[in-house]
């Protein structure tokens, strides 16, 4: 794998466990917690097109579990959109600096975290129609730097959706997307041998979290977790931008 010390795959294994455990409870944030920590040991190159490869399964395990049934009309624009957006996120991947690409990230997990934090509803005028402009930037950000839930979860609380309905829709959606995504990575030859060995690597990790995650869903205060969650991504966010700029 990645020419790695034992204590950084230690690390990696601790932050995928609590990513993949995060998305089975709540639906999404896998990415969003993952990437920051991540970055900080792999090439972006190298990360995003293995983040494409975890999303697409926890996604799965998600959708196999899912027992609320979800309408096509709800994920099916957003996903058409997204298409449009992955192309131009893939070639960004290809031809921007992985220290620009960390330091872009941490600068979206800060804003998108804050952002967040609000519950601003839409006028119920506009709730009847579907998201489709979250969908397109999604992509480019998905393809990109792995980070495409945010746009779609700030999107989905607006309309204000259901737990369960957040959950189903958003793993649809994910679920086409970065299956899509990962077809794109492979057509440009950007699939390395370091990413396969990656997420080969935390597989068994990825499906134990979503499990575990998926059986707690119910159990714990939505609403605190959710702050704690943000919190974190807040700090690790900061965190990235001021170590990039150092060694910059």
């Amino acid at each position: 794998m990645h020419d790695i010390t034992l204590i950084q795959i230690i690390l990696c294994s601790i932050v995928i466990l609590s990513a993949a455990f995060i998305k089975g409870m709540t639906g999404f944030g896998f990415a969003l917690l993952a990437v920051p920590f991540l970055s900080l040991i792999f090439p972006m190159q190298v990360l995003v097109p293995a983040m494409s490869l975890f999303n697409l399964i926890t996604s799965l395990v998600i959708l196999f579990k899912l027992k609320e049934k979800i309408k096509a009309k709800l994920f099916i624009p957003m996903f058409i959109a997204s298409l449009g957006g992955i192309p131009l996120g893939v070639y960004a991947l290809e031809f921007v600096s992985s220290e620009n690409l960390r330091l872009i990230t941490g600068i979206l997990v800060i804003i998108f975290s804050i952002r967040m934090l609000g519950k601003v509803r839409l006028a119920k005028r506009f709730r009847r129609y579907p998201i489709v402009f979250a969908g397109f930037i999604s992509g480019i950000l998905g393809s990109c730097i792995s980070v495409g839930g945010p746009p779609l979860v700030i999107a989905m609380n607006r309309k204000g959706y259901s737990k369960d309905h957040f959950r189903g829709v958003f793993a649809w959606f994910s679920t086409f997307s970065s299956f899509f995504t990962t077809a794109a990575f492979v057509m440009k030859g950007m699939i390395e041998t370091e990413s396969v060995n990656l997420a080969l690597f935390c597989l068994p990790i990825l499906f134990f979290g979503s499990h575990l995650g998926s059986k707690f869903s119910g159990k714990i205060e939505p609403e605190k977790f959710r702050k704690m969650v943000i919190g974190i991504n807040i700090i690790t966010g900061v965190f990235i931008v001021v170590s990039t700029l150092i060694h910059h």
